[in-house]
């Protein structure tokens, strides 16, 4: 009889301890953290974030924190740009004077930072030589932001359409690859007239679009930023911001690709 007991009492632990098991089993976490997407920005988008270069004058860190408590989740800064009026170089580029400040500033916010270049360029050298100037600015500093080409100027309008185009592609191709997100900033009718967007040379690339008429854009190819407007107010600046909405969670995205930092030999 006592055998029987025992035996029953040990039964009855054994299957308590698979149950327990079970339970715990149910309740920790399996998520294989390796794999996972890296943290991006908290809560469902509509997400909102400015991009500002010199003419937006000194923007201080105590600024950078407003623009942070105001709800804006990153910043694009201007990097590289053509003015030999600033520029100690024959070829007249320069990286925008408040860059350096500017990077430093909004990440010590806790703001997300990407980068863009305004292109004059109208050959595959003049892409390369502001390219490498960009490379220089970016050297040694993160982003979880795009990298963008800003391609609007009238004066690169001396090209064809499919020469712009493709020259437009080359300058992606290679932001890429340096190691980083490549996108195409335009406006919408520079988009519709000068550049073929939805052929193969452009559709691989993230799109950044430029449109103030209150209305959604009148295009049929694929964007991820509306710049709505160049007239914001936003606390810690002194006049007019661009404004910027995606539903695109860019530092997860970057983050997961890893493409956050220069490539090395880029």
């Amino acid at each position: 009889m006592l055998h029987t007991i025992l035996d029953f009492l040990a039964s009855l632990f054994s299957a308590l301890s698979r149950a327990a098991d079970a339970f715990i089993s149910d309740t920790v976490s399996t998520v294989d953290t390796q794999s996972a997407a890296p943290p991006g920005w908290e809560g469902a988008p509509p997400y909102r974030y400015i991009d500002v270069s010199r003419y937006q004058g000194k923007i201080t860190r105590d600024g950078w924190r407003k623009i942070k408590a105001a709800g804006y989740r990153g910043v694009m800064l201007k990097t590289v740009s053509t003015n030999k009026k600033l520029s100690t170089r024959a070829d007249g580029l320069y990286i925008d004077p408040t860059f350096e400040d500017n990077y430093k500033n909004a990440k010590a916010a806790g703001l997300d930072v990407g980068v863009y270049y305004y292109t004059y360029a109208t050959s595959e050298a003049m892409a390369d030589a502001e390219l490498a100037l960009v490379r220089e600015a970016v050297r040694g500093k993160e982003l979880t932001l795009p990298l963008a080409v800003d391609v609007e100027d009238n004066k690169i309008k001396q090209l064809g359409r499919q020469a712009l185009t493709d020259l437009t592609a080359y300058a992606l191709a290679r932001i890429e690859a340096m190691g980083f997100y490549a996108q195409l900033y335009t406006y919408t009718s520079f988009a519709n007239t000068r550049l073929y967007m939805g052929g193969a040379a452009l559709s691989p690339y993230d799109v950044w679009l430029a449109d103030y008429t209150g209305k959604p854009p009148a295009v049929t190819f694929k964007y991820n930023v509306h710049q709505h407007t160049s007239k914001g107010t936003v606390p810690g600046i002194t006049g007019n911001v661009d404004l910027n909405v995606t539903t695109l969670n860019y530092p997860a995205v970057i983050k997961k690709k890893g493409l956050t930092r220069l490539r090395e030999g880029a």
